[in-house]
């Protein structure tokens, strides 16, 4: 049976980071899958290309990813521009692919797990949730939901039905600049408690600093990212709430999934493009770097 059934556009995408300018494959299930995938985990991907981009699938089929590809007029493209702050991005729309509706469902309803990872407020609609969550449970990540596309830009705003679509939702994940968009608050612990009112199980929210987790009925927990520099900071979220995923399907509490999802992640960060490691090497990095972390221990402001 497939774990986890990933629906979002992979994009074609372009940077600027560190005065350094480069092209790749990126969308939040093209860092999701692989990252799933290269833990140990079975992932089905459905996304939507134009038929001349093909090849930006390649890496996920060479993994032995099952890829569904739903023909597009255009592949979704983005040229990003960091500022200060890693979490200070600047985006250039370049071009869209289409809208996922309720019948692309059909080709991949059977997980234990439905990810929904959104890059534009048109990517999905309620209906799609509504439909999905019949099947099983959602994780969604929030961000497509904050990023409306004008002109050739994106401007960040308020997800418009996020009270009702959040009803639908069991595992949800943002930034630490999404949640605050959504919630109005700016601390995530504190957002933490407002979106689980809303409806969520899990919510996990990455920071520079490393992921916030609250759960419903259980608690709040942190755990910090832990790399010597930063090299790749493009999938960052994806790879947190992957890493996440896996650990609870193989069984982990809520603590130490956190922990081995930082760490994945911060494994990650230190190159740049998809998770590269294994489960044993992941959970290695833990033994060497995450002795002293206590998940209840939340940072303070």
């Amino acid at each position: 049976m497939v774990d986890v059934c990933a629906f979002g556009h992979i994009t074609k995408e372009s940077e600027v980071f560190k005065e350094v300018f480069r092209t790749f494959t990126a969308g939040p299930p093209y860092f999701f899958s692989i990252a799933l995938r290269r833990l140990g985990s079975n992932v089905k991907v459905v996304t939507k290309i134009a038929a001349s981009d093909l090849d930006i699938i390649s890496e996920l089929i060479d993994l032995g990813i099952n890829v569904v590809v739903r023909e597009s007029m255009h592949t979704s493209s983005f040229h990003t521009r960091y500022g200060k702050s890693l979490d200070e991005r600047y985006i250039e729309v370049l071009s869209i692919a289409d809208p996922f509706t309720i019948d692309d469902l059909k080709y991949c309803s059977e997980g234990k797990f439905i990810y929904v990872g959104p890059l534009t407020t048109e990517d999905f609609n309620i209906e799609f949730l509504i439909e999905a969550r019949k099947y099983a449970p959602i994780i969604l990540d929030v961000q497509g939901f904050t990023r409306r596309v004008v002109g050739n830009r994106i401007e960040y705003v308020d997800w418009s039905w996020k009270h009702e679509g959040a009803r639908y939702i069991d595992v949800f994940k943002a930034d630490i600049k999404e949640a605050g968009i959504i919630t109005k608050i700016n601390d995530p612990v504190e957002a933490i408690d407002v979106i689980l009112e809303w409806g969520p199980r899990e919510v996990m929210i990455t920071s520079n600093k490393g992921a916030y987790l609250g759960v419903k009925g259980v608690g709040k927990f942190f755990s910090p990212f832990r790399v010597r520099e930063i090299k790749g900071r493009v999938g960052r979220g994806d790879t947190c709430i992957a890493s996440y995923i896996h650990a609870r399907l193989k069984g982990m509490d809520y603590a130490k999934s956190l922990i081995f999802a930082t760490a994945a992640t911060s494994l990650k960060l230190s190159y740049q493009g998809p998770l590269r490691n294994d489960e044993t090497e992941v959970l290695k990095y833990i033994k060497d770097n995450y002795s002293d972390v206590d998940p209840r221990h939340l940072p303070t402001k």
